[in-house]
């Protein structure tokens, strides 16, 4: 059987993207976001009919890994336009050499950020698009940003009555958000895209240990990143449209799933604590570390602590790009789609999975597609062109 098709990757008008986007939109479907360890729901939401989703509860290793997150990806069949939600990261930082020796050899070196611009600039973006221009950074819209607010002061009231209650001065707490707008290339079309973060920091001035002076212990994290994406001049109407504002009233958390998510990460917690802890005093005591703490070079310990750091923002960089692709390969699957390779020029077509047989014309307009190994449409179908066999993409 053969079926000739227009090649995916061909570039179609913004009227034709637009009159779909609105069919689709007039029309939605349920989804849910399963958690793999629990065998339950995490989150219920609808989408645009036709679109296609992938969604998992992540729980990525490593130091800078956030407790169980979030991950969702919705598009539109082109998957030019659509919309995603990426688990929060954290990191520490320490003014104590000392700390900072003792973190690096757990593996986790500190990371000395703490604004939510700097986090979006320095290790969102860079993870997610290495190639992207940013084109604006500026702080969360005035209903976020005002939330935020409200937060972090309420925050910083049950702070002090903690210090008063416990005779400790009270922390630094750090609560905001930004908004950054990029532009990247995909499959021949420039995109513009926004993405939205809030980071929280709480910062405590720690009593000198034995022959350690006090020090300045930083904890911070991201919430979810939340980002959306459109072809360039579309992205501000797709924001304001239906098929994005309607979703968003849709989105339902199961309370089950919170709950038993809130009992595990409190007990990860104090575990954490405690080995950390640990880990602090048996250095301490050994007495290894503390002649290190005045040595001369601390140039170039510095040096050494900024490659760690960015090694591992490399490594979580590369774990993310690994959780993109398996979000690339469920929605290909669940659509009955594969990733085909032109071995002449090395471009990618994305194109039916359902025949073993893919050959582009030389124009790179058309598709003949079949399950006959023996079929060559050279000089059969349209003589005008030639006809190159495609490869998968492994």
């Amino acid at each position: 059987m053969r079926h000739v098709t227009r090649a995916r990757n061909v570039v179609l008008s913004a009227t034709i993207g637009t009159l779909a986007l609105a069919a689709s939109s007039a029309r939605a479907r349920p989804v849910e976001v399963t958690d793999p360890r629990y065998h339950m729901n995490a989150i219920t939401m609808s989408i645009p009919d036709g679109w296609k989703f992938a969604g998992t509860v992540a729980r990525a290793g490593g130091c800078h890994a956030g407790p169980a997150g979030i991950k969702y990806t919705a598009q539109s069949p082109d998957g030019l336009t659509g919309f995603e939600n990426l688990p929060g990261v954290q990191w520490n930082w320490a003014s104590s050499v000392t700390k900072q020796q003792v973190m690096s050899s757990m593996g986790c070196p500190v990371v000395e950020i703490q604004s939510a611009a700097d986090f979006l600039v320095a290790i969102a973006v860079p993870m997610l698009h290495r190639s992207a221009k940013v084109i604006s950074v500026g702080p969360l819209l005035p209903a976020g940003k005002a939330a935020i607010a409200q937060q972090l002061e309420q925050a910083r009231q049950q702070n002090a009555q903690m210090a008063a209650r416990y005779g400790q001065p009270p922390q630094k707490l750090v609560l905001e958000g930004a908004r950054i707008r990029i532009e990247f290339m995909k499959n021949g079309h420039v995109i513009e895209e926004i993405l939205s973060a809030v980071i929280n920091c709480t910062e405590s001035q720690l009593p000198g240990l034995m022959t350690q002076p006090a020090y300045t212990d930083r904890t911070c994290a991201s919430r979810s990143v939340v980002l959306t994406f459109a072809p360039k001049g579309q992205l501000d109407a797709f924001m304001s449209s239906p098929a994005f504002t309607n979703v968003q009233g849709t989105i339902r958390a199961n309370p089950e799933w919170q709950n038993r998510v809130s009992q595990d990460q409190a007990t990860d917690f104090r575990k954490n604590q405690a080995d950390a802890a640990a880990a602090f005093q048996r250095t301490l005591a050994s007495g290894k570390l503390a002649g290190e703490q005045r040595i001369k070079d601390n140039n170039q310990f510095l040096k050494e602590q900024k490659a760690k750091t960015d090694a591992a923002i490399a490594e979580d960089r590369k774990k993310m790009g690994e959780m993109d692709s398996n979000a690339h390969q469920t929605a290909l699957f669940a659509g009955d789609r594969g990733d085909f390779i032109d071995p002449s020029n090395g471009r990618k077509i994305e194109a039916s999975s359902q025949y073993n047989h893919q050959w582009l014309s030389s124009e790179g307009t058309h598709l003949v597609q079949t399950n006959d190994p023996t079929y060559d449409p050279n000089g059969r179908t349209n003589i005008n062109e030639s006809w190159t066999e495609l490869v998968p993409s492994n």
